[in-house]
């Protein structure tokens, strides 16, 4: 997207979403945006234009078109919900603050777009609100956040959220079971789903702290152990209750034991509204 596009377009999203709050828009798609993105025409897939494959190609190029449509109607449905927070957080920015804001505003847009799963626009457009809440946002950290949140799903975010819930005031599912049943999964594929978040960074094993304890203390024994040893060599009258002295190592038993990581908890703060 063009720098003169850029520029304002939180003004006019606050814009936008007023007139959609006032039902004046119906269901016509705000011009402030629609104008800026959805480019009917070449749509690629796999490096190819589609239009160049027949029937297929229109049949897929519509559905896109229509998707985008929709994902942008929603879009400035939640901006809508959200104007007043936005406006106000607004206000007192600087020029510098708001081109970074009309930068990070367009980030989101288009990820909100793109997305395969409605649902996960009110985070997109929470993120951005949580945004112009502070003074000092970073260009680079909103990036990684948008990001990480395109890899994951729904049931990926529910799952966070059921771990980040003893951290965060965040609706969320009461244990493991309800998400099974809410969403029609088996017990491997929950777990597969929380190996996913936590190669992501997103939960971590508290286990390897407890493991790079144990490694400290068998190193520490290990060495006492051999030190002792080795004084035995200059011991002319050997006495045999000298290997009482010798420690015992610690047999480890690993576990695994996967919580929310700072990473996991920075990330819901940014996404997911907390309760008031």
């Amino acid at each position: 997207m063009n720098k003169e596009i850029k520029e304002g377009f939180v003004e006019g999203l606050i814009e936008t979403g007023k007139d959609f709050a006032k039902e004046q828009l119906g269901e016509l798609i705000p011009k402030v945006v629609s104008e800026s993105s959805l480019q009917f025409g070449l749509e690629v897939v796999g490096g190819t234009a589609i239009e160049m494959v027949p029937f297929v190609g229109h049949i897929a190029s519509s559905y896109f078109t229509k998707r985008k449509i929709k994902n942008e109607h929603e879009f400035i449905s939640e901006i809508a919900k959200r104007v007043e927070d936005i406006e106000k957080n607004m206000s007192s920015k600087t020029i510098e603050q708001k081109e970074i804001l009309d930068d990070l505003a367009v980030y989101a847009y288009e990820k909100a777009i793109q997305t395969n799963q409605e649902e996960k626009i009110s985070y997109i457009v929470n993120g951005f609100v949580n945004m112009t809440k502070i003074d000092t946002v970073s260009e680079d950290i909103a990036y990684i956040y948008y990001d990480t949140l395109e890899q994951l799903t729904i049931l990926d975010i529910s799952v966070l959220k059921l771990y980040g819930k003893a951290y965060l005031e965040i609706d969320s599912a009461a244990n493991y079971s309800e998400i099974l049943e809410q969403f029609g999964i088996e017990y491997h594929q929950y777990d597969a789903v929380r190996k996913n978040l936590q190669r992501i960074s997103l939960l971590e094993d508290s286990e390897e702290e407890k493991f790079d304890k144990h490694f400290k203390d068998f190193v520490k024994v290990f060495n006492g152990n051999m030190k002792l040893l080795a004084s035995f060599k200059n011991t002319r009258k050997f006495d045999t209750k000298e290997f009482g002295k010798l420690k015992d190592i610690k047999e480890y038993r690993p576990r695994e034991n996967l919580r929310i990581s700072k990473f996991g908890k920075d990330f819901l703060r940014f996404f997911a509204e907390e309760n008031q």
